[in-house]
């Protein structure tokens, strides 16, 4: 992609796939990374008993959506200290790349809701094989992908963009790296 002229985005949203954080660190270690929300909240949960998961769940979701990163994190990290000792497994999940679960906070408000997850990319992916499935097989590459490219048409009219204001605008820009500032500490191994 790079090679394509890809630039170095400003913000990666993955899920916690080792090869593709290496990747990231390698080719575009000045970006931000947001690890997935969605599936840490999943992460946490199960690994708590049935009775204690809505209560959990609130409070996360209240770190998760703090009013900016500092309040999430200070809220996250009062959840881990509060039931380290009852559910240690758990509360090892929410403390595991909490900088990068929270990384969405830092971002303007109105962005947050669409950079907080991969689910948007990932229900994609089932609506591909969903249509897919239904083929025996295809006669060419070509009907392959004209499937494919039907498919991104369609989920793609769904998408709402995210307004780029001017207050925005200076924030993202504020997020940038700066010239002197290492990018390794965006991304730590």
């Amino acid at each position: 992609m790079k090679q394509r002229g890809l630039v170095e985005p400003l913000l990666v949203i993955l899920d916690g796939n080792s090869g593709l954080r290496k990747a990231v660190r390698e080719c575009f270690p000045g970006s931000w990374v947001q690890r997935c929300q969605v599936h840490r909240m999943r992460n946490i949960l199960c690994k708590l008993p049935e009775k204690a998961r809505p209560g959990i769940k609130k409070l996360l979701q209240k770190a998760f959506t703090a009013q900016n990163h500092k309040a999430g994190l200070e809220r996250a990290q009062a959840i881990v200290a509060m039931y380290e000792q009852e559910y240690p497994e758990a509360m090892k999940c929410l403390a595991t790349d909490l900088e990068e679960v929270l990384t969405a906070l830092r971002f303007p408000e109105t962005h947050r809701k669409r950079i907080r997850t991969t689910n948007l990319l990932e229900r994609l992916f089932v609506e591909g094989r969903r249509r897919s499935k239904v083929i025996p097989r295809f006669m060419s590459e070509k009907s392959g992908l004209s499937l494919m490219f039907a498919v991104l048409v369609d989920a793609s009219a769904g998408w709402h963009g995210v307004k780029i204001t001017p207050a925005s605008a200076q924030q993202l820009e504020a997020l940038r790296p700066q010239p002197s500032a290492k990018a390794s500490s965006r991304l730590a191994a």
